[in-house]
C-alpha cells in the first residue's frame, strides 16, 4: 500500500527503569517516529462491523391464487453506546485486513512508548464518549483518552480488567491483548495502523505483527494481532494470530478487551483476562458491539414507493412480476450523521400459459388480416381476452397498419404478446440515379423489390412513355431516353423514371495545325483522356481517305491533312490536324564571280538551317564528292569571256533550297590597242575588269604624245572607249597610260604604264 510522509517527529532522549525485578540496564526511549499520510488513502474496505443490507436471492412463484414467496433481507444492527453496554462475540477467524505492510508504521525500535496523538479520520463512538484522537501503545494497548506529554508505556501488572490504579492498564482503553513484547529487539517486526475503506464504511486498523516477546529468552516468541474499529457501527474486533506466552517474565500476564476512560466498566472474554494467565491464542477473534438502544430503521418497499413491512422476512404475493426493495436508514449515534442503503430483489409471476402472436407481417393482397394468436398451457376457450382494441374475442380482424396487442388471463394469472401488422405496403424497389453513359459497357436496371419476393410481382417497362412489352424485373438498355419501371404486388404498386443520357464529350486532341520537313518523326495521338482508350476503336483519313491504321496513335510521313474519329459505345469525337511542307529552304552563293584564266576561287553556301545536306552542281552536272557548305573551283584555262554557273542545293527532310552564281574567266592582259568604231564588241574600250577585281584600281590616267592629259578616271574598270575628259572622240594615234593600283598588284606592283594606239582610220 503506498505510504506518504506527513510529518518527521524529532527524536526525543529519556531514560526511565524498570521495576527491582526487570534488569537494572537503562533503557534508551525515544518517541515513535510516525509518518502520517498527507493524503490518507481510501478503498473499499469491508468487514464483519460495517454497514451492509442484503435483499437476498431472486424468486420465482406461480401465478395461481395464494402463491406467494417469502423474502428475506441480511442487514448490520448497530445500537448507541450511551449505556455503556457491550455484547463480547467470539467471530470467526478471518481477519478482513492484513496484519503488515499498513500505511503508517510506528518507530519499532523503541520500548515501551506511546505513540503520538493522531486525529480519527471519522467519529467514534466509545462508551458513551465521541472519540476523535487516538495514541497507540507499544505493548499491545491503544487509547482514546490521549496525553501528548506521556510517552511511556507500562508493561508490569497483575491485576484484572478493569481497572484504574496501575498505569499499565487505566492509561488504555483496547487491549489486543496487553502484555510485554518489545520491538527494539528485531528488524522486521512491524507495528503500524492504516484508515482504509470509504463512508460510511470506513476502518481503523492498528496491527502489531511478529513482534518479539519482552526477556532475552523469549525474544524468539513472537506476537501477530490486530484491532479494527469500523465508523458508524462503532464496533470493535480483534484478531489474534499468534499471542505466546513467556512465563519466565511478569508471570507471562496478559489481558484482552476494552475499558472505559475511567477505568471503571471493562469487557473481557472468558478466560482473557489477566488472572487467567498464563494463557496463549492462535487465529482467534473477538467482536465487542454496543448494545443500547438501536440506531436503524429497516423497511421493505413496493415498486410504487410504499412501505409495506418493517419486519426482515416477509411473505408476498403478487399477480405480476415485482420488485421488492429492503432500505435500512442508519443514524450514527455519535454525531447524528445519516446513511441509507438499498438492496433489491425481483420476485417473477410464471404463468403456466402463453400466448404468441407470430412475426411481424406485411401484406399488399389483401385489404383486412385477421390475427389469430396461439395458446400454449391451457385451453383457448378456458382463457379471457383484451386486445389493445378493446375487444374480448379470441380472433380479430384489422384492417389499418398499426401495432397489435393481447393480454391473455387463466387461472389469475395474465401473458401478453404484441405484433406489428403492415397492409398495403407499396413495393420498394430503386433503379438508380440517372445516368450518363455512352453504353461502353451494358447498362441493366432492375426494379425487383427489397420488400416483397420478387417473383410475386409483376413488371411493366416504358421508354418515353411507351410500352416496351418487357415484363421481367430486368431491361437492358440500349437507346438514351426515359425509362419507366411499374412494379405491381398484389392490389399495390410504385413506380418510378430513370433518365439515361449520353455520357460525356470524348475528349481527343490531335493539336494545332503545324509545317514540319519530316526531318523528325510525327506522331499523332487520339487516346481519349476521359475514357478507358481500351473501349474506343480509332477510324483514320488522309484528305478525306480512309487509312488502314486502327491505332491510338498514327505515324505521319507526308502532308495533308488528318482527321480522325473515335468511337466509345455510342459515343464518338472527331478531331483533324493540317500538315503543311515547309518553305524554301534558304540558301546563298554571294556575287557572280570572274577572273583570270586558270585562277581558284572558294565558293561558300550560307544558310540558316541546321542539319542540311549540300549537293554541287557545274553547268547543271553534279560535282561528285562536293558534300560541304564550301566548294573550291578554277576558272577556265583559256579566256573565253564565257562563263560556268554552279549551283547548290541543300535538302532537309523532304524541303530544299538552292542558289547559282556565275564564274567568267577574263583574258587578263592589258590591251595595246582600240578600234572604237569598228565591230561592235570587240576592243570598244580599255577592259581592265580584271585588275579592278584582282588588285583595285585608284586611278587611271591617259597622255597624248605631247605628254598632255587627255583622259582621267577614278575607280577605273572599262569606261574608257577612246574619248577626252569632255567626251570628244580623240584621233587615231598613239597614246600613254598611268595606272595606279589600290594595292600591290601580283604582278604589276603599285603602278603600270603603258601604251596603246587609237585605230579609227580602220573602220
Amino acid at each position: 500500500m503506498k505510504k506518504q510522509l506527513r510529518n518527521l517527529f524529532r527524536f526525543a532522549e529519556f531514560f526511565q527503569s524498570k521495576t527491582d525485578t526487570k534488569p537494572l540496564p537503562i533503557v534508551l526511549k525515544t518517541l515513535f517516529s510516525i509518518l502520517f499520510l498527507a493524503n490518507l488513502t481510501f478503498v473499499n474496505a469491508q468487514g464483519p462491523g460495517s454497514l451492509f443490507v442484503d435483499a437476498g436471492p431472486d424468486q420465482t412463484i406461480g401465478c395461481a391464487t395464494g402463491d406467494s414467496a417469502d423474502i428475506t433481507a441480511n442487514f448490520l444492527e448497530i445500537f448507541e453506546t450511551v449505556s455503556e453496554q457491550y455484547t463480547v462475540t467470539s467471530i470467526p477467524y478471518n481477519p478482513p485486513f492484513a496484519f503488515n505492510g499498513l500505511a503508517n508504521p510506528l518507530n519499532p525500535n523503541i520500548d515501551d512508548a506511546w505513540s503520538p496523538v493522531d486525529n480519527l479520520p471519522f467519529d467514534f463512538c466509545f462508551f458513551g464518549n465521541l472519540e476523535q484522537q487516538f495514541q497507540v501503545g507499544s505493548n499491545g494497548v491503544l487509547r482514546f483518552d490521549v496525553d501528548p506529554s506521556d510517552t511511556t508505556n507500562g508493561w508490569s501488572f497483575t491485576e484484572n480488567l478493569p481497572n484504574n490504579s496501575n498505569p499499565t492498564l487505566g492509561e488504555a482503553n483496547i487491549f489486543t491483548p496487553v502484555h510485554d513484547i518489545d520491538p527494539s529487539v528485531s528488524t522486521t517486526e512491524e507495528i503500524g495502523y492504516e484508515v482504509l475503506g470509504t463512508f460510511p464504511n470506513r476502518v481503523l486498523v492498528v496491527s502489531y505483527y511478529q513482534v518479539p516477546m519482552f526477556s532475552g529468552t523469549c525474544n524468539s516468541l513472537l506476537a501477530t494481532h490486530m484491532a479494527v474499529f469500523y465508523e458508524f457501527s462503532n464496533v470493535i474486533e480483534i484478531y489474534m494470530q499468534d499471542k505466546p506466552v513467556c512465563p519466565s517474565w511478569n508471570s507471562g500476564n496478559a489481558a484482552l478487551g476494552i475499558q472505559n476512560n475511567a477505568g471503571t466498566i471493562a469487557y473481557v472474554p472468558p478466560g482473557r483476562n489477566t488472572s487467567d494467565s498464563p494463557w496463549t491464542a492462535t487465529n482467534e477473534a473477538w467482536q465487542f458491539a454496543p448494545q443500547g438502544l438501536p440506531t436503524y430503521v429497516f423497511e421493505w418497499v413496493d415498486e410504487g414507493g410504499n412501505v409495506i413491512s418493517n419486519n426482515p422476512t416477509i411473505t408476498v404475493s403478487p399477480t405480476v412480476s415485482e420488485t421488492f426493495t429492503a432500505r435500512v436508514t442508519y443514524t450514527n449515534g455519535c454525531n447524528g450523521q445519516v446513511v441509507v442503503l438499498e438492496d433489491s430483489v425481483t420476485v417473477f409471476v410464471q404463468s403456466t400459459v402463453s400466448v404468441e402472436l407470430g412475426a411481424d407481417q406485411s401484406f399488399c393482397d389483401v385489404a383486412s388480416y385477421e390475427i389469430v394468436p396461439t395458446i400454449t398451457g391451457a385451453d383457448p376457450g378456458a382463457v379471457t381476452y383484451l386486445w389493445s382494441t378493446g375487444e374480448t374475442t379470441p380472433t380479430i380482424t384489422i384492417t389499418q397498419t398499426g401495432i397489435y396487442s393481447v393480454e391473455v388471463t387463466f387461472e389469475g394469472c395474465t401473458v401478453s404478446d404484441a405484433v406489428f401488422i403492415e397492409l398495403n405496403e407499396n413495393p420498394i424497389f430503386d433503379l438508380g440515379q440517372d445516368l450518363a453513359t455512352c453504353f461502353e459497357a451494358p447498362v441493366t436496371l432492375d426494379a425487383s423489390p427489397s420488400n416483397y419476393n420478387p417473383a410475386d410481382a409483376t413488371y411493366q417497362w416504358l421508354f418515353n412513355g411507351v410500352d416496351t412489352g418487357i415484363t421481367e424485373a430486368t431491361f437492358n438498355v440500349t437507346a438514351y431516353g426515359t425509362y419507366t419501371a411499374i412494379v405491381t404486388v398484389g392490389l399495390c404498386s410504385a413506380q418510378q423514371d430513370i433518365n439515361i443520357t449520353p455520357g460525356a464529350a470524348i475528349e481527343i486532341n490531335l493539336g494545332d495545325d503545324f509545317v514540319t520537313c519530316f526531318e523528325n518523326q510525327v506522331i499523332l495521338d487520339a487516346t481519349p483522356t476521359n475514357y478507358n482508350p481500351q473501349l474506343a476503336t480509332f477510324e483514320w483519313f488522309l484528305d478525306g481517305v480512309v487509312l488502314a491504321n486502327t491505332q491510338a496513335t498514327l505515324e505521319v510521313t507526308v502532308n495533308g491533312t488528318y482527321s480522325v474519329i473515335v468511337t466509345i459505345g455510342q459515343c464518338s469525337a472527331t478531331d483533324s490536324i493540317v500538315i503543311s511542307p515547309s518553305a524554301d529552304l534558304v540558301v546563298t552563293l554571294g556575287e557572280n564571280i570572274s577572273g583570270c584564266t586558270a585562277e581558284t576561287r572558294t565558293l561558300s553556301a550560307v544558310t540558316f538551317e541546321d542539319g542540311v545536306t549540300y549537293v554541287w552542281f557545274k553547268n547543271g552536272n553534279l560535282i561528285a564528292g562536293e558534300n560541304t557548305n564550301t566548294i573550291t573551283i578554277s576558272l577556265a584555262d583559256v579566256a573565253s569571256n564565257l562563263s560556268d554557273v554552279y549551283r547548290v542545293e541543300i535538302t532537309k527532310g523532304e524541303c530544299s533550297g538552292f542558289d547559282e552564281v556565275e564564274a567568267l574567266t577574263l583574258n587578263c592582259v592589258i590591251s595595246e590597242g582600240l578600234s572604237p568604231d569598228g565591230s561592235p564588241g570587240f576592243n570598244d574600250n580599255l577592259d581592265l575588269t580584271f585588275l579592278a577585281n584582282r588588285t583595285g584600281i585608284d586611278k587611271l590616267q591617259i597622255f597624248n604624245r605631247l605628254g598632255a592629259i587627255v583622259y582621267e578616271s577614278n575607280n577605273y574598270t572599262n569606261q574608257w572607249v577612246g574619248q577626252s575628259d569632255n567626251g570628244d572622240k580623240l584621233p587615231t594615234g598613239t597614246y600613254f597610260y598611268v595606272i595606279n593600283f589600290s594595292g600591290n598588284d601580283s604582278v604589276y606592283g603599285k603602278q603600270k604604264t603603258g601604251w596603246i594606239y587609237i585605230n579609227r582610220d580602220a573602220n
